[in-house]
């Protein structure tokens, strides 16, 4: 485990040797160690001078070394570290190890140069250094050590007693340090009483900027006091309010050196300034003033502060702008009283003292640089696959890391973050991280940036190059526990050349089989092939085709491919989009070229572009067998139009093709356009990859100057406009990635009219809608529907002219955190696999996104938006036309599609207490004779219980009947569980108004029993009022009346149980209970029929033509007698109706308890239906309820005509 405390380096100096003598020119006079120089070199690579000291301590000769103006040496680079070895390892055909100035006796781990410059590189020997805590001092090796290679470095005590180790010196002041600016915000502040400067002052500082442009102030006094700064790259003088009205140089000074500025003023007399000491202009005396800083801006006085404090690297206190960006070595201001020296000389920390340290100022965001620009921090090493724990600073700081790259190096996986015993501190630490390749980076230069990376930071290189990767972490928050672990997937090298066979251009080889039996191992399944390629090239194409069987071809550089363990092969579901494209490596930022082609057959093709001079590995490979197939290397030397003065003349309407290009790589083109032509086109088709089109009259464009431009997804782009001017048009073809197999045409076409009706169009992927127009104020409606979540969605517009806007809502997911720590809790989190990385669900909200752009080249961009409908509306800013645009998207195949909730149903009772005991009945009455046996019954289950015999059998004749299982079924007991259990089947609390809305046929009051008065029925409180209800349910009385069935003439109506005269209707209903109601309605009718009688034949007899209307009098009669059946019948005998239950019909539907009482019928519509002779009973008519619920009746009465129904509304049915 390595501990990392504080990443920077320290001046290490030896004070002590301070009081040393003066030497002779090859000898120390009276020193205790008797150290001599034995030979003094200059190094012709940096012009310093170097002294060889004769054996001694580590200790002594640094000792020595400060005596001799230097410091033991430091070594930059390999270039220094060889001529050291080579000047003085052999120096006077004697070997020597040879001191160095390195040294962790300090802190084990932190090393530290004598001089104090940051430790960057090194060259350890073998194995080194050694984990002996006693070994601090480094030497480089003089002759072999072992396994240590002669200049390559070993640590050993400070005064080993083995072998002699000599110093070497190198003359020189200590490592000096600067402070860098950012332009944004850095700056340092001097919150003390600094003196008044009056009379006269005198401002110098040593600067380097990068960009002398605008306002940068290197310092200035409280609110708009004394200061210099530099405006526009000339030097300026901060003498009043007004920066315009300010004194500046007449000489600019240069950017990215350094230089020393000075300004002096004479108060009231004049001034001048100084630009590495030469005079750069004069100052007025009407412009020699020291303003004190007290200015009092709306800032200050608003605030109430004094604003007194002295700022370097910005403006002062009435102003939070005009921010320094460069670096600053020194700053020193004075006058005849006092002096003010900042010479930052710290290398650490977020404090500098000036010279007397009596002034202290606190540094906001600057960082600490060597003179060149190199960040002053600790290099720590990390190695694959061994944490680094316990990595801890401050915000501000800069903690310095690096790994060395193998060559052939496949993966390489950075991961930093902050380790947690628990997840209250989580997303409180925040850090950037800065990444390059053979360079120390900083946040203004650098090859990649990982930004805000709260608690957590995952970085990833594919093929990177063989060498150095630095990684400098700046926290933005105090952090301490991080952990960085690195892991590198080093592949194996490729064959030696004349392992493989080499491939020629467009010379076959044939022949070719791999004959690989079942279980063959991997090596005999695979072919190896390479191009030697020795000029630049648009193109390398390697194809398979003829023989049998089936072979895949892989083309790749840094190493053969390998199908069998690759990142990229066959098995990447995702890379079959970009089969045959041959850049891949350049589409994920890796440093490899590479192409993938499988499938079945022997027909395959990979290609790559942009290839450079080297060797080109081929691998062809099968996964059964191929036989006698042939390969082939085609190149494709670069076109012959890659200059505008080369532009290729179409001919309108031919293709021109096939076409192929790289990012660089730029093809022009041109079209003449005649007098007349309605509309010009230019269109690319067919191929893959991504294209862009750019036109422009008269001259060639460029990708800022022209006239049209289509920039659309993939390589189908496509320029369309009415009414060209005539003339010759130019084309240029170019493209970010790579395009392939592309044609294309320019063509005069009948002009266009965009048709719009208001319907919103949909947009399909990569399809364009070219041509589109509005006036000004009218906007256009589209929209895409995407069936799953995707990782962008795009809208574009591009061409014609005008100016619009784009607005598009819809749904986007995001990453809900609502159960994220549970996820880390789960104990599957941590696998035997290693450290899993945090996750979470994904959720979806709506939003409203904006397009940029100028003009008509808008694009609207989400972040992964999700499925289902995305509208697009485009508006007019000003009138447009001829604009085209074009919808993609990719769909991500790591977030699920959002689904409409579902709303929970609404808990019901599928089962009341009748419909149990009815399926009981019918499912357990084996031999279907209508009642349960003593061993049926032994099988009927209610409530999940058993039933007991003697307990239902309530007759005691042995067997049981519907009734007496309804009625246990329906205890109130049994009720209650039924209800609850099938509301609530996981025992929860239900809702009085639920449990109330229900149908019982006993009564409860479950307000008695809310024992804790919520509204709410918890299981424990339904199984009190289980014990405590009492049943008021009779199946034996089903209408509640209080006579039983048996002796109730109307088992069903509580209004009714006896009906004396047998007329079917109950006597509380009857007009005359004791006579029959069908004598009364006979006779009623009889009555009328007669007066209906008499009225015809007084209408006959007032009727002059009676004859022709008169009827025969017997027949009428007759008739009527026929329509009322009032005549005698063969047998007048009348049957009264029995209803007698002998047994349990369960196949019968059971009607509810409670019937409806029906009203004595309305003798005028009775009599309607008799003169309508009805082919049943009048509806009005009354039966009795038999055993099985159903209404029957007999009629005509005594006719043995029985009809039946199950209910008063419906029509009669005969039986």
């Amino acid at each position: 485990m390595r501990s990392y405390t504080k990443s920077i380096a320290l001046v290490l100096l030896f004070i002590a040797s301070l009081s040393a003598p003066a030497l002779s020119s090859n000898a120390i006079g009276q020193s205790t160690s008797d150290i001599e120089v034995l030979h003094t070199a200059t190094n012709p690579y940096n012009n310093k001078t170097y002294h060889l000291l004769s054996e001694g301590s580590w200790s002594e000769s640094a000792q020595v070394a400060r005596a001799l103006d230097g410091f033991l040496t430091t070594v930059d680079d390999a270039q220094e570290n060889q001529w050291v070895f080579d000047t003085f390892a052999n120096f006077d055909g004697q070997s020597r190890h040879l001191w160095i100035g390195l040294s962790d006796s300090n802190q084990e781990g932190e090393y530290r140069w004598h001089d104090g410059t940051p430790f960057h590189y090194r060259d350890w020997g073998q194995d080194q250094p050694s984990a002996n805590d006693a070994e601090n001092y480094i030497h480089i090796a003089g002759t072999n050590m072992g396994n240590i290679m002669p200049g390559t470095w070993n640590d050993l005590d400070d005064d080993p007693q083995y072998f002699p180790v000599y110093g070497v010196v190198e003359v020189g002041d200590a490592v000096d340090y600067a402070l860098r600016f950012d332009g944004n915000d850095d700056n340092i502040i001097i919150d003390e009483d600094i003196p008044s400067l009056t009379g006269n002052i005198s401002i110098t500082a040593k600067i380097n900027t990068p960009d002398s442009s605008g306002i940068q102030f290197v310092t200035m006094l409280g609110d708009y006091g004394w200061g210099l700064y530099i405006n526009n790259g000339l030097v300026s003088y901060s003498s009043e309010y007004s920066i315009s009205r300010n004194p500046v140089s007449n000489i600019s000074i240069d950017e990215n050196v350094w230089t020393e500025i000075t300004v002096v003023i004479e108060e009231g007399v004049g001034g001048y300034f100084l630009i590495d000491g030469e005079e750069a202009g004069e100052i007025t005396s009407s412009d020699a003033n020291i303003p004190q800083g007290d200015f009092g801006s709306n800032d200050c006085y608003q605030s109430g502060e004094e604003c007194d404090e002295l700022y370097i690297g910005k403006m002062g206190a009435g102003c939070d702008c005009n921010y320094f960006m460069g670096m600053i070595d020194s700053v020193s201001i004075s006058n005849q009283e006092h002096s003010l020296d900042w010479e930052f000389l710290e290398g650490e920390g977020s404090a500098t003292n000036d010279e007397s340290n009596q002034y202290q100022g606190e540094i906001i965001g600057a960082s600490w640089v060597m003179p060149d620009g190199t960040i002053v921090a600790q290099a720590i090493q990390l190695f694959s696959d061994d944490p680094l724990f316990d990595i801890s600073g401050q915000a501000g700081d800069q903690l310095l890391f690096f790994i060395e790259i193998e060559e052939y190096t496949r993966n390489l996986y950075i991961d930093a973050y902050m380790e947690y015993w628990n997840y209250d501190g989580w997303d409180n630490y925040n850090f950037d991280a800065y990444f390059a390749h053979d360079y120390i980076p900083n946040s203004w230069q650098h090859d990649d940036i990982r930004e805000d990376n709260y608690d957590y930071m995952w970085m990833e290189y594919m093929w990177p190059e063989e060498g150095v990767l630095w990684m400098v972490i700046v926290p933005k928050t105090d952090i301490d526990s991080m952990t960085i672990y690195t892991y590198m997937e080093v592949a194996d090298p490729p064959p030696s050349l004349d392992e493989m066979t080499e491939l020629v251009n467009e010379i076959p080889v044939t022949g070719q089989t791999i004959d690989a039996g079942r279980g063959a191992p991997d090596e005999d399944r695979v072919l190896y092939y390479y191009v030697n390629v020795t000029e630049n090239l648009s193109a390398l194409t390697v194809k398979t085709y003829g023989g049998t069987g089936n072979v895949n071809l892989a083309i790749q550089s840094q190493t053969v491919p390998d199908p069998f363990d690759s990142f990229w092969g066959w098995e990447e579901p995702w890379f079959e989009n970009f089969d045959d494209i041959g850049v891949i490596g350049d589409f994920v930022e890796s440093g490899i070229k590479s192409d993938w082609s499988s499938g079945p057959g022997n027909e395959h093709q990979v290609s790559l572009y942009d290839v450079k001079p080297g060797i080109y590995y081929i691998t062809a490979y099968t996964f059964g067998k191929t036989n006698d197939f042939t390969i082939v290397a085609s190149m494709s030397f670069e076109p012959e139009n890659i200059e505008p003065e080369d532009a290729i003349e179409l001919m309108p309407g031919v293709a021109y093709g096939p076409l192929s290009g790289y990012n660089g790589l730029s093809q022009y083109f041109k079209i003449n356009v005649p007098e007349g032509t309605e509309r010009l086109e230019v269109d690319l088709d067919q191929g893959f990859g991504e294209a862009s089109l750019y036109l422009k009259l008269a001259s060639s464009p460029t990708q800022s100057d022209y006239d049209y431009k289509s920039n659309s997804p993939g390589a189908g782009d496509k320029i369309g406009f009415n009414v060209p001017t005539p003339g010759m048009w130019y084309i240029l073809l170019s493209t970010e990635m790579v395009f392939g197999d592309v044609k294309i045409t320019a063509s005069f076409e009948d002009r266009y009219v965009w048709d719009y009706d208001g319907t919103p169009i949909q947009l399909f992927n990569g399809e364009e809608i070219t041509g589109i127009e509005a006036p000004m104020g009218e906007s256009l409606s589209f929209f895409v529907e995407l069936e799953k979540p995707g990782e962008y969605l795009m809208i574009q517009t591009y061409g014609g002219s005008g100016d619009l806007t784009i607005m598009g809502t819809g749904n986007v997911m995001f990453l809900s955190f609502e159960d994220f720590f549970d996820f880390f809790d789960d104990d599957m989190f941590f696998t035997e696999e290693g450290r899993q990385r945090p996750s979470g669900d994904f959720d979806s909200e709506e939003t409203t996104v904006y397009s940029y752009g100028f003009g008509t080249e808008q694009t609207l961009y989400v972040d992964l938006p999700a499925n289902g409908r995305f509208d697009i509306t485009v508006e007019a800013i000003d009138e447009f036309s001829d604009v085209t645009i074009v919808a993609s998207w990719v769909y991500s195949d790591f977030i699920d599609p959002i689904v409409d909730p579902v709303e929970p149903l609404e808990p019901v009772v599928e089962l009341n207490c009748r419909e149990v005991a009815k399926n009981e009945m019918s499912s357990k009455d084996i031999d279907k004779n209508g009642v349960l046996s003593q061993e049926e019954l032994k099988s009927v289950i209610i409530n999940n219980k058993n039933v007991d015999f003697s307990t239902t059998d309530t007759n005691v004749d042995g067997e049981i009947e519907f009734a007496e299982l309804l009625q246990i079924s329906c205890q109130c007991d049994n009720e209650l569980e039924n209800v609850f259990s099938q509301l609530s089947p996981n025992n929860q609390d239900l809702s009085i108004e639920i449990l109330s809305s229900q149908v019982y046929e006993n009564e409860y009051n479950f307000f008695d029993i809310d024992t804790n008065s919520d509204l709410r029925i918890s299981r424990s409180e339904i199984d009190i009022l289980i014990l405590l209800c009492e049943t008021t349910f009779d199946a034996f009385d089903g209408d509640g009346d209080g006579v039983p069935d048996v002796d109730d003439a109307f088992p069903n109506d509580p209004d009714e149980s006896k009906d004396t005269d047998g007329d079917g209707v109950g006597d509380n209903a009857d007009l005359a209970p004791s006579v029959a109601n069908d004598l009364i309605y006979s006779a009623g009718a009889i009555l009328a029929i007669g007066l209906l009688a008499m009225l015809v034949l007084v209408s006959r007899g007032s009727r002059n033509n009676g004859s022709n209307d008169a009827w025969d009098s017997a027949k009428q009669y007759n008739l009527a007698e026929q329509m009322l059946n009032l005549q005698e019948p063969t047998e007048s005998i009348e049957k009264p109706l029995q209803i007698v239950q002998d047994s349990f019909d369960y196949e019968t539907e059971l009607t509810q308890s409670n019937v409806a009482q029906t009203n004595v019928a309305n003798n005028d519509n009775l009599f309607e239906q008799l003169l309508n002779q009805p082919e049943s009973p009048p509806n009005q008519l009354l039966g009795m309820i038999d055993a099985n619920g159903m209404e029957v009746v007999e009629y005509p009465i005594g006719s043995g005509i029985k009809w039946h129904r199950n209910n008063a509304q419906q029509p009669w049915e005969r039986i």
